[in-house]
């Protein structure tokens, strides 16, 4: 999976991985099991964390881009998890697990537009796409590993040793990094894109001049408006839209999953979702095409194949099975979605503005959670999964009206 000597640095990236989903599950059942928190309590968490990310990575991704460094933010915010989880066994109340997972989240905002940065930076414009695939396949495939691990240890360990060994394996990403992870020097590739766009609109300008002298050419106006007029609003909507929904249904599933299975049956069910979402970021980085077209299949399969979800009531084997292939497809098609996101949005950054793509999905992933937690609270699953379905066809119609609108090549 990884094509060229820098990429290496990039496994450094999963021994985090591996706390990280191990992680993001553990926190929730320490919440349900040893602090009897309800499912509003849930949503306050999911949310809040997410919340903490928004000023967080917009922060951190302008100190990137202004120092022209990616390693230091790397270390040190790998170092800031493995302490926050250290921490989480001896929170003895909600409050507490809250302060301590915000912890955590301002410790990996430092990660996100680093890790991102130091990938397209190091690739020429046409590899962006891959490259970004092949390190969300690593890091994807370390949650997977992480959920593994939770399946076979969770009922014979004890919250205290599992969060100890997420740790561990934060503060291992953070000394590989150190030691592998290669700064690229001077950060030129997205401005070179910015003057490749400058270039074609000087040229799509001079045409246009030519020709409008002789007769009206409406084809080359039409080329010319496409050219000019580079609008992400409807692509801002459409991650907006298509994160809040993936967070509402996705955070508190692990307690609608405990009303009919064990916690390892749980562990078990997220497993095979994670490896879907894994297996699927293998696929788009050697099959995708339209980052536009990608967007648009991902919110609209999303949309369709929701509600399968409730078949979980089944219980015992059939509803296992069907959940675990539900589960699969949902997290692939959210692969989909976050290579496909991440590229057309650093297509079209400015250069300082790295940090707002992972804000825009905090921002979403913060009204998920907190949206998830109260509609299931107040309403039921049934009604939580419709919402989320429509929401993801809202986001479908953004994107055929940004990449309808625009009129620019997405790949």
């Amino acid at each position: 999976m990884l094509s060229a000597p820098a990429d290496s640095w990039k496994l450094g990236l999963m021994p985090q991985a591996v706390a990280n989903g191990l992680a993001n599950i553990l926190v929730l059942l320490y919440l349900i099991s040893a602090l009897h928190g309800s499912l509003l309590d849930i949503g306050l968490v999911t949310g809040v964390a997410a919340l903490v990310l928004i000023p967080s990575q917009m922060l951190w991704g302008r100190l990137v881009d202004a120092l022209g460094r990616c390693k230091p933010f790397l270390v040190l915010g790998f170092l800031g998890m493995g302490v926050s989880f250290a921490a989480v066994p001896w929170a003895g109340s909600v409050a507490v697990l809250l302060a301590l997972v915000s912890l955590k989240s301002v410790a990996y905002a430092a990660t996100l537009p680093a890790r991102q940065l130091l990938t397209v930076e190091s690739e020429q414009w046409k590899g962006w796409q891959s490259g970004i695939a092949r390190m969300q396949f690593l890091t994807s495939s370390g949650e997977t590993i992480g959920l593994g691990i939770g399946t076979l240890t969770v009922s014979v360990l004890g919250f205290g040793q599992l969060f100890l060994l997420c740790a561990a394996l934060c503060v291992t990403s953070a000394a590989l990094l150190e030691v592998v992870a290669r700064e690229p020097g001077v950060m030129i590739q997205r401005r070179m894109v910015q003057l490749e766009r400058s270039m074609s609109t000087i040229v799509a300008v001079s045409s246009f001049m030519e020709y409008s002298r002789l007769q009206p050419q409406r084809p080359a106006y039409n080329r010319l408006l496409g050219t000019l007029k580079r609008s992400t609003k409807f692509l801002m909507i459409g991650i907006f839209g298509f994160s809040l929904a993936g967070s509402a249904f996705y955070s508190p599933l692990p307690a609608y999953f405990l009303r009919f299975f064990s916690s390892g049956s749980v562990f078990l069910i997220l497993f095979g979702g994670s490896l879907g979402e894994a297996v699927c970021y293998l696929l788009v980085g050697r099959l995708a095409q339209s980052a536009g077209m990608s967007l648009m299949m991902s919110s609209f399969l999303r949309a369709i194949m929701l509600p399968l979800l409730l078949l979980a009531a089944l219980g015992a084997a059939p509803g296992l099975a069907i959940t675990v292939a539900a589960l699969a497809a949902l997290m692939g098609l959210g692969s989909l979605f976050d290579v496909s996101s991440t590229f057309a949005y650093l297509e079209t950054a400015q250069v300082g503005w790295a940090g707002l793509y992972g804000a825009l999905v905090g921002l979403g992933n913060a009204g998920g959670g907190f949206l998830g937690g109260f509609v299931s609270m107040r309403f039921g699953f049934a009604s939580l999964f419709a919402l989320c379905s429509l929401i993801f066809a809202g986001a479908f119609v953004a994107f055929w009206l940004q990449f309808k609108e625009a009129s620019w090549p997405a790949s």
